[in-house]
């Protein structure tokens, strides 16, 4: 009978002369002896900073970093099913590793392709959702390098690992690697910190106990020629219905609002459904339709209170203005004007049908300068040459110029 030790020690040295290998720690059958299943538990996301609405990081977090369901791989050669689970359970309950191994083709040489993990990923989350990017140029160059962060960033923001498959020479390796040897492997990347371009991955190769660690951008960009990764597109299965149909008639992935970054959700108020995108969101309900909402005037929206705030929903996507220089959006419940000089402020109830009355910003009041304010006796909106005031006693809106 072949020793573990022995087993283990074949499957590295068939995983260091072919490049489609992969190797585990040279003790990874001692951990699996503990742990019968390979399974460490649930990836507690340690050190992930809060998440606003759109999945984008709140002002001041330095780095994000996904939950997912870490295990070590299973056989010598399981890298590429081991980081394709690791993937997939940060979206859904993953298959097993052996289950993966058979859809990606995996033999005792290895994985022998990216692209067969991105197509599984796909085959599990829907078609489009992952691509697969090559990286021939060793080293690469500054567009590859560049590329490959903002995939990263677009990827972990929509919850999405990006997997990448390496090559690690002596002298430049992940930490734990044998020094003296070329490690040809697949792991995950599952975060990211804009602070400092380094990347978090999720190893299931376990070198020296190196389950997760920190890696510079620049290092992994010089790991994965001439190989490649794959990360998530644009996506499809992330929108439907209406707000597809919006999504697809502003452009899709190619229009401001770029990729989503969330399926299509219930709304807090069970009304309406909603997407968030890079650039935007997409709010829909049954009385209203499907409309964009975006830049400062969706801040501004955000900060009243989304649909549950007195605007309720959307009733137009953002609109330039008929004398061109500002945008607006119109709500259930009022509106919100913005231009470059007076920024993003709501106007509504009598304050608004008065302004209506006059001209919009076609008037002498010009933009507004003010969101609605409480002032003695009534409520008032400042405007760029004068000001509307709504009476409480007179039940009236008294319109002053300045």
């Amino acid at each position: 009978m072949t020793s573990s030790r022995t087993w283990m020690l074949r499957a590295l040295s068939v995983a260091l002369v072919l490049s489609t290998g992969c190797v585990g720690s040279p003790d990874l059958d001692d951990d699996l002896a503990g742990d019968p299943d390979g399974d460490h538990g649930q990836e507690p996301g340690a050190g992930s900073g809060s998440v606003d609405a759109t999945g984008a990081l709140e002002a001041g977090t330095p780095w994000k970093v996904l939950n997912i369901d870490f295990q070590v791989q299973q056989t010598g050669y399981w890298c590429g099913p081991a980081a394709t689970r690791h993937a997939l359970s940060a979206r859904i309950a993953p298959p097993t590793q052996g289950t993966l191994a058979q859809q990606l083709g995996t033999t005792t040489n290895g994985t022998d392709w990216i692209g067969q993990i991105t197509n599984v990923l796909n085959r599990h989350l829907g078609p489009g959702r992952y691509g697969t990017t090559e990286m021939p140029n060793d080293p690469p160059t500054a567009a590859q390098r560049d590329r490959l962060w903002r995939d990263i960033v677009l990827s972990i923001d929509a919850n999405h690992p990006v997997v990448a498959n390496i090559v690690a020479p002596p002298g430049n390796q992940p930490p734990g690697y044998p020094s003296n040897q070329t490690i040809y492997h697949y792991f995950t990347v599952i975060g990211y910190n804009p602070d400092t371009y380094q990347v978090y991955i999720a190893d299931s190769a376990n070198f020296g106990g190196n389950t997760h660690y920190w890696l510079s951008l620049h290092q992994l960009s010089t790991l994965i020629p001439p190989k490649g990764y794959s990360s998530y597109r644009c996506g499809s299965n992330m929108t439907g219905g209406a707000i597809d149909a919006k999504y697809r008639a502003l452009g899709g992935c190619s229009s401001f609002l770029g990729a989503a970054l969330t399926e299509e959700r219930t709304t807090p108020d069970g009304i309406g459904r909603f997407n968030h995108f890079q650039g935007g969101s997409i709010y829909w309900t049954p009385d209203t339709g499907a409309f964009e909402v975006h830049g400062a005037i969706r801040d501004k929206w955000a900060e009243l209170g989304w649909e549950t705030g007195f605007l309720r929903y959307p009733i137009t996507d953002e609109t330039k203005t008929p004398d061109g220089v500002g945008r607006f959006n119109h709500f259930q419940g009022g509106s919100i004007y913005w231009t470059p000089s007076t920024g993003a402020h709501v106007v509504y109830g009598k304050i608004r049908d008065k302004w209506e009355e006059l001209g919009w910003e076609r008037s002498a009041l010009g933009y507004p300068t003010s969101d609605e304010y409480a002032v003695a006796g009534g409520r008032r909106s400042d405007f760029q040459h004068g000001s509307i005031t709504w009476d409480f006693d007179s039940q009236t809106a008294i319109v002053a110029y300045n």
